[in-house]
């Protein structure tokens, strides 16, 4: 967090907006978000995007059946991180991202 004032992601995107609009590109998707994730939200409204909806559904084969599935966002994990003081926390994600990222 201590070079979160300098916003890389801000210059990530900028980079690939000015990149696709060199090239030609009329249109770029900053992709799905869940709807549970409001920062990311609100980072990509920050650009100006256009919000659409997309459902999703799920399937199970063995019981014939549509299934309702749990948004990774608001799943159990995140209960038991947002418990864990964050100077653990970054040090957990030091030593497994790079087994997992």
């Amino acid at each position: 967090m201590s070079y979160q004032h300098l916003r890389a992601n801000n210059l990530v995107m900028w980079e690939a907006i000015q990149w696709y609009s060199q090239n030609g590109y009329r249109t770029l998707s900053f992709g799905r978000t869940e709807p549970e994730h409001q920062g990311l939200i609100q980072f990509k409204s920050g650009w100006g995007t256009d919000e659409q909806r997309i459902n999703y559904y799920r399937y199970d084969f063995k019981k014939e059946a549509f299934v309702s599935g749990n948004s990774k966002v608001t799943g159990f994990h995140n209960k038991i991180f947002r418990e864990i003081p964050f100077p653990i926390l970054k040090k957990v994600g030091a030593l497994i991202y790079k087994h997992i990222g």
